[in-house]
């Protein structure tokens, strides 16, 4: 909402990629009570918002952890430095 009148929607990101090569969509409407509407709704779900990881997004990653691993692979370094004396 811009100006308690206008409405701008759509996938469209603002970068150059979405203005020159992806196919992006994006609406501009003049409509108060539409603005009104999408107001309301912004506000509903910045109630809702949670920041960082949420409790049940971390139930799932400790699930997953779980049944696959951490996925992290760790290398091996060794400590001679391969010079001869």
């Amino acid at each position: 909402m811009i100006d308690n009148k206008t409405v701008i929607t759509g996938s469209f990101n603002w970068s150059p990629s979405a203005a020159h090569i992806n196919d992006e969509t994006l609406l501009v409407i003049e409509s108060p009570q539409l603005a009104a509407h999408f107001t309301r709704e912004m506000d509903r779900m910045w109630r809702g918002a949670e920041l960082g990881i949420t409790a049940r997004m971390q139930r799932k990653l400790d699930r997953q952890t779980r049944k696959c691993g951490s996925g992290v692979q760790r290398k091996e370094t060794s400590t001679s430095t391969g010079a001869k004396g």
